[in-house]
């Protein structure tokens, strides 16, 4: 469910989210499930695939973020190391996204331009507009234009800065735009070849990733072969069900493991934490219901 709804955006630009902050967000929108929410959120997960240096970073990040309400924090202590983090104001789903459907005001997280080391290089601002601008032009505004002056009342305004700053960011996001002036005003297109492609990833594929990671630290799962068979199992039923699959496979797990160490269920005494795709299908099947079951 790479989405992120036009109220997230409005609320970074108000808190005047920091370019890590906003980083933040967008993997989060990379990774989480209809309501908004990412289990098992890890650290070194975000810290590696956004090329942050210092852990602290990350803690500071999750905290500011936290405190401005964009996102809110859940700390499971049956879990030791990661979190429970929601994108507030970003649950679709209530949502219907069959074809021909009426949909609301949301930007596609999941374009290559979400993806590219040019975004996560710019400044905190220029990014924003560059989301602003691209959410535009998905409902339907491909040349959005505004007269200059108009422009500059409404952007340094909106952005809390001088109209300087403001040319120095137009000419940040030129990386993604065509921009230019014409009749007073400025039109702003987005580059099809840097903006309008997918990145090349699936909603499943992004989802699985995080899940089955999260779910193989969580249990201390022998990662490649747990990895693997939880994997492709969820790949096999995301579309085939109508409920979450990752509460469904922490219980299939948990039960997994309770009855391969004979019948203890407290964690740190299992010794045995190896994981069999056959064996986990079926009490997957067990833990399924029957109703959820869509084909």
């Amino acid at each position: 469910m790479r989405k992120l709804k036009e109220k997230v955006i409005d609320k970074l630009i108000a808190a005047k989210a920091t370019s890590a902050e906003v980083d933040f967000v967008v993997w989060l929108s990379h990774h989480q499930d209809a309501s908004g929410l990412v289990r098992g959120v890890y650290y070194r997960d975000i810290c590696d695939s956004l090329h942050i240096l210092s852990p602290q970073t990350f803690y500071n990040v999750k905290n500011s973020l936290e405190a401005k309400g964009i996102i809110e924090v859940c700390k499971d202590d049956s879990w030791h190391g990661d979190w429970d983090i929601r994108i507030l104001d970003n649950d679709f789903s209530n949502e219907d996204f069959r074809p021909g459907k009426i949909q609301g005001s949301y930007l596609n997280m999941g374009l290559s331009v979400f993806y590219s080391r040019e975004f996560f290089e710019m400044k905190a601002n220029e990014k924003l507009m560059t989301m602003l601008y691209i959410k535009i032009a998905g409902v339907g505004s491909p040349n959005y234009h505004i007269g200059t002056a108009l422009f500059f009342q409404k952007y340094t305004a909106l952005f809390g800065v001088k109209e300087r700053t403001l040319r120095d960011y137009l000419k940040g996001i030129k990386r993604f735009f065509a921009i230019g002036i014409k009749d007073r005003k400025y039109w702003i297109s987005p580059l099809r070849k840097k903006v309008n492609r997918e990145s090349g990833t699936t909603d499943r594929a992004e989802r699985v990733k995080q899940v089955a990671g999260s779910l193989c630290r969580r249990f201390r799962l022998d990662a490649a072969q747990a990895y693997q068979a939880i994997q492709e199992l969820m790949e096999d039923y995301t579309y085939r069900v109508c409920i979450d699959l990752e509460t469904v496979f922490m219980e299939s797990i948990q039960d997994l493991l309770i009855r391969r160490n004979d019948n203890h269920t407290e964690r740190r005494k299992w010794k045995k934490r190896d994981i069999n795709k056959k064996y986990l299908h079926k009490i997957f099947r067990e833990h399924l219901p029957d109703w959820a079951l869509t084909v």
